[in-house]
């Protein structure tokens, strides 16, 4: 009889520390220790009147915190913005929730505890326990449960549209410190710029580019991978920095200019890290940054500031194994600040430079008259009705009649057949019409990604 009571009371105490808990009365705080790729490790704080009862409850309160709360930097240790920034959303989805976190719930797939869930600490607060239990949230597999099931947008439902490339690449700052870099000529001036193909035989670039492609492939972007970039690139010798047209009309590319072309990635996230020598020489940590760019016009968009590992690891360590733990609490906020940027894009366009030229051979110029209109306003007409919105800078026209430059002209991301815009495609849109309704032969020719050129009179 005994021992049935003991159940009861038990089961009894139980379901009053689950009430308890569903008013989420806890701290969550991250901790020094290493988790596996993809997983949080957090102390959290629970309060109970029954110490063993708020032992058992750490586990949930911790997931409930990577999900709604989150939880701040602490000294050199990374916070972590929460999965769900909705402050409505627990209360949107209150009875999935209600379902996941209770009793033998869900919610236990994604957490473990350290040290076998032993409390790191105990202290009586008034009535209550407050006892701290360090615990490990696999984080990446519980934001694949809540896409799954319908409570966190999936990347290509944020963007409800043309999804975005990216490809990673060392940055030229810490190419320059590795010495990483080349030299090319750009219209007679010797520059330099970041030799990919070098510092990829770095094993330690290999690894954390990897690493980061892996994570972004998983959170669904479209990912371009700098070696495959380079090796089409040479393939198709489109490493040449001067493009000539039929006739002869050029159109100046730095190295850079064409592999971006090659590539075709929207955004390129720029990697750099250095390791710090700690006091006596035996130990170092590890300072790392990332960039997102967009490649088309070079505004940054986004990124992680320079973040120092809170561990200390020996000169053998692998690098970047450690940049894990520095990038997981920034990621989330990384990618959605990309999404929002290709939200925007989509909304507004994106905005790309139009060059045009008059050929030498061409009979006539920009102010030449084609049924009542000059060429330039035809030109702009298009421009009008063919960009979002009907955004554009104001054209530049020069005095002769031979030159015209429209900058942030706003580029739709899709054709009117559905498909991925670029530059170029669109631009021979604008051909076509020259060549149909005017009888204007053209050449389009593209600079990178983000610039067109437009020769009249030339094929």
């Amino acid at each position: 009889m005994a021992a049935v009571l003991c159940v009861i009371s038990i089961g009894a105490q139980q379901r009053k520390a689950d009430t308890q808990t569903a008013q989420w009365r806890y701290e969550i705080q991250p901790t020094i220790g290493q988790a596996a790729n993809g997983s949080a490790l957090v102390r959290v704080w629970s309060y109970s009147k029954n110490s063993t009862i708020a032992t058992t409850q750490a586990g949930k309160n911790a997931v409930h915190g990577i999900i709604f709360k989150g939880y701040p930097t602490v000294g050199t240790i990374v916070g972590r913005e929460p999965l769900l920034a909705d402050p409505m959303a627990e209360e949107v989805f209150a009875d999935y929730f209600k379902k996941f976190f209770a009793e033998g719930g869900a919610y236990q797939r994604y957490v473990s505890y350290a040290n076998n869930g032993i409390p790191d600490q105990t202290m009586k607060v008034g009535k209550e326990y407050k006892i701290a239990v360090t615990v490990i949230v696999m984080v990446d597999q519980l934001r694949e449960r809540l896409e799954a099931d319908g409570i966190i947008q999936t990347t290509e439902q944020a963007v409800q549209g043309k999804m975005p490339s990216v490809m990673v690449v060392p940055s030229t700052v810490f190419c320059k410190n590795h010495k990483y870099m080349k030299q090319f000529n750009n219209n007679g001036v010797t520059e330099s710029m970041a030799d990919y193909d070098q510092a990829l035989m770095d094993n330690n670039v290999n690894q954390a580019i990897t690493a980061i492609n892996a994570r972004l492939t998983k959170r669904g972007f479209e990912v371009k991978n700098l070696r495959s970039a380079l090796a089409t690139l040479k393939t198709e010798a489109a490493e040449q920095a001067l493009l000539t047209s039929k006739e002869g009309a050029a159109v100046a590319e730095t190295p850079i200019d064409v592999l971006r072309r090659v590539a075709k990635a929207d955004i390129w996230v720029e990697i750099d890290w250095s390791e710090n020598v700690l006091k006596g020489g035996s130990q170092k940590n590890l300072t790392f940054t990332m960039s997102a760019i967009d490649a088309y016009t070079d505004f940054v968009v986004g990124g992680i500031p320079p973040t120092t590992s809170s561990n200390e690891y020996s000169a053998s360590f692998n690098v970047p194994a450690l940049i894990e733990p520095v990038i997981q609490g920034q990621f989330e906020p990384f990618c959605n600040t990309l999404i929002d940027y290709f939200k925007d894009l989509a909304n507004k366009g994106r905005a790309i430079k139009m060059q045009f030229l008059v050929w030498d051979d061409f009979d006539g110029d920009l102010m030449t008259e084609y049924d009542g209109a000059e060429l330039h306003e035809i030109i702009e007409d298009w421009v009008a009705d063919n960009t979002v919105k009907g955004k554009y800078g104001a054209p530049d026209i020069s005095p002769s009649g031979n030159r015209m430059t429209i900058e942030q002209a706003r580029m739709p991301l899709v054709n009117k057949k559905g498909r991925d815009n670029d530059p170029s495609r669109w631009a021979r849109e604008l051909k076509n019409m020259l060549k149909n309704e005017y009888g204007i032969e053209c050449n389009v020719s593209s600079k990178g990604l983000g610039e067109i050129q437009i020769v009249i009179g030339s094929k």
